[in-house]
C-alpha cells in the first residue's frame, strides 16, 4: 500500500493552532445556553461581509429554488436570513456535541416519528436521507439521546486536520452514534444496515463522476447514489428527515417519507425528490455555501456522472430548468453554414441545453432558416438577458469576439486567435489542423459537449 504523504511543517503548524482555536472556542461555547448561542450567532451574522464570494453563490442557489418568478428583492432578503441561520446553526453546533442526553432532548421537537417507527418496524434497518440543515451536529446525537435502544450509525468526510478530526468524531459518536468514513468500503455501513441499524447519510451534495444524473429543483446535477445504492443491496427502507428552527436553541426535527408509486423501484431520482421536499420545510436552515450546480470551468459543457439523467415518470410533464449557452456565431451566412453541425451537437448534447446565437442583424434569417431551436439576439439591440452562465466564439473574426466583450462580461471561451485581454477569457487550443465544421466539433467536444449525447430515462 502506498504511504500517505507527510505533511508539510508549515501545515502541522496550521493545524495544530486549528485544533487549539477549536478547544478555545469549544470551552467559551459551553459557558452559553443553546438559546443564547443562538443569538449571538445570529447576531454575528453581520459579519457576513468576510465571506463576499459566498453572497453570489447563496444567491444562485436560491434563484434556482425559488424559480425563475423570483424577484431579485425576494431572493436578497431570504439570503440575509440563510447567512443568519448559518451563524446561528453553526454556533450551536459546536455544543451540540457535549451535550448530555436530556439537553439534547429538549432541543428537538421529532415531528412525524411515527414514519420512523414504521421503517424501524419492517426489521431491514432504515437509511435516513437529509440535507445539509439546521445543527446537524446536534442531529446526529438526536436519534442515540432519545432512543438509546436504537443502533444509530453516520456516514462522514474525515477533516484534512490529523489532530482536529479525532476530536470531531469523538463528538460525534456521543449516544452510541457509529461513524464510517466515506472513503472506505461501504461493506461495512451495509452490514450495519443489515444488522437493523439505522444509518444516516447527508446526500444533497455533487458527487462528482462516480455520482447519479438527477434533477434537483429542476436542474441536472449528479448525487450520490449511496442511499439508493445500500436500499438495493439490504431492502431497508429509506426516510427523510428535515431540521427546521422553530425558536432559538430548538429545531423541530421532521420525517417525510419517499413518494414511490406501484411498480416503481427506489432510484436516486426519489432520494432527490424526498431531498427537495426536506428542504423546503426551511430554506433558511439549509446550508446553501456549496455550489451546487457549479461549472467545470475547463469543461463547461459536462455534467460529470456515471448515470442518468434519470427523472420520474411523473416528471414527464415538467420541463428541466433550461442550460442556457451564448454562442457568438459569423456574421457571414456561409461561414454560419459551417458551425451548423457543431450548434446542432450541442444542442442535443443534453436535455436541459438552450442555445443563444448573437450575431448581426443580417444573418438572423439564416439562424432562423437552420430550423435550429434557438434564441437569436442581434449585436445591434447592445443588450443580453441576464444569468448566461459563459459564452462560446465560433468565428474567426477578431471583431465578432470584440463586440461579445462589449457585450458580456461572464467567461468566454475562445480559439487563441480571438482571444481577448481580460481575466474572463479562455483559450481552446486544438492540437490539429481540421476542416471548419469539424474544428468548430472539436471546439464543443474539448469543453464537455456529451458524445453521444445524454439520453432521459423515465422512471
Amino acid at each position: 500500500m502506498m504511504a500517505k504523504k507527510k505533511p508539510k511543517p508549515l501545515k502541522r503548524v496550521q493545524w495544530r493552532v486549528e485544533y487549539a482555536a477549536f478547544l478555545v472556542v469549544e470551552r467559551l461555547v459551553s459557558l452559553f445556553s443553546m438559546e443564547s448561542l443562538w443569538r449571538i450567532g445570529a447576531n454575528l451574522s453581520c459579519l457576513a461581509y468576510l465571506f463576499r464570494s459566498r453572497w453570489p453563490i447563496v444567491r444562485n442557489n436560491l434563484r434556482t429554488v425559488l424559480g425563475p418568478g423570483a424577484k431579485e428583492g425576494e431572493i436578497a432578503s431570504l439570503s440575509r436570513e440563510v447567512f443568519r441561520h448559518t451563524t446561528a446553526n453553526f454556533l450551536t453546533a459546536l455544543k451540540g456535541g457535549q451535550l448530555s442526553s436530556p439537553l439534547v432532548q429538549a432541543a428537538i421537537i421529532p415531528t412525524e416519528f411515527d414514519i420512523l417507527e414504521r421503517a424501524i418496524g419492517k426489521g431491514k434497518g432504515v437509511i435516513l436521507v437529509s440535507p445539509h440543515m439546521g445543527n446537524f451536529e446536534l442531529l446526529t446525537q438526536g436519534l442515540g439521546a432519545s432512543h438509546p435502544d436504537l443502533n444509530v450509525a453516520a456516514i462522514y468526510r474525515p477533516l484534512n486536520n490529523v489532530h482536529l478530526d479525532p476530536l470531531i468524531r469523538k463528538r460525534r459518536s456521543n449516544h452510541q452514534m457509529r461513524m464510517f468514513s466515506k472513503f472506505t468500503s461501504y461493506q461495512a455501513p451495509i452490514k450495519f444496515v443489515r444488522n437493523k441499524g439505522i444509518l444516516g447519510i447527508i446526500a444533497d451534495q455533487r458527487a462528482g463522476r462516480s455520482g447519479t444524473i438527477v434533477p434537483f429543483f429542476g436542474r441536472l446535477m449528479s448525487m450520490s447514489p449511496l442511499p439508493a445504492f445500500i436500499h438495493k443491496h439490504t431492502g431497508a427502507p429509506v426516510v427523510g428527515i428535515s431540521m427546521k428552527t422553530v425558536s432559538p436553541g430548538k429545531w423541530e426535527v421532521r420525517f417525510h417519507e419517499p413518494e414511490i408509486r406501484d411498480g416503481e423501484e427506489l432510484s436516486t431520482a426519489h432520494i432527490a425528490a424526498l431531498l427537495e421536499k426536506a428542504t423546503r420545510q426551511s430554506l433558511v436552515d439549509v446550508f446553501w455555501m456549496h455550489d451546487l450546480w457549479r461549472l467545470n470551468k475547463r469543461r463547461p459543457f459536462e455534467i460529470s456522472g456515471k448515470k442518468g439523467p434519470l427523472r420520474l415518470r411523473r416528471q414527464l410533464e415538467t420541463s428541466l430548468r433550461p442550460f442556457p449557452v451564448l454562442i457568438r456565431i459569423p456574421d457571414n451566412p456561409p461561414n454560419f453554414q459551417q458551425t451548423l453541425p457543431a450548434l446542432k451537437a450541442m444542442n442535443a448534447s443534453r436535455p436541459d441545453f438552450e442555445l443563444h446565437l448573437l450575431g448581426r442583424e443580417q444573418v438572423r434569417q439564416e439562424a432562423w432558416a437552420s430550423e435550429l431551436p434557438h434564441v437569436f439576439h442581434s449585436v445591434e439591440d447592445h443588450v443580453l438577458p441576464p444569468n448566461l452562465p459563459f459564452a462560446l466564439i465560433l468565428t474567426d473574426d477578431e471583431r465578432a469576439a470584440r463586440e461579445l466583450g462589449h457585450l458580456y462580461e461572464g467567461p468566454v471561451y475562445s480559439l487563441p486567435g480571438t482571444m481577448q485581454s481580460g481575466n474572463n477569457w479562455r483559450p481552446v487550443t486544438l492540437t490539429s489542423e481540421l476542416l471548419p465544421e469539424d474544428r468548430w466539433l472539436e471546439v464543443a467536444r474539448k469543453l464537455g459537449m456529451h458524445d453521444p449525447p445524454l439520453r432521459e430515462t423515465y422512471l
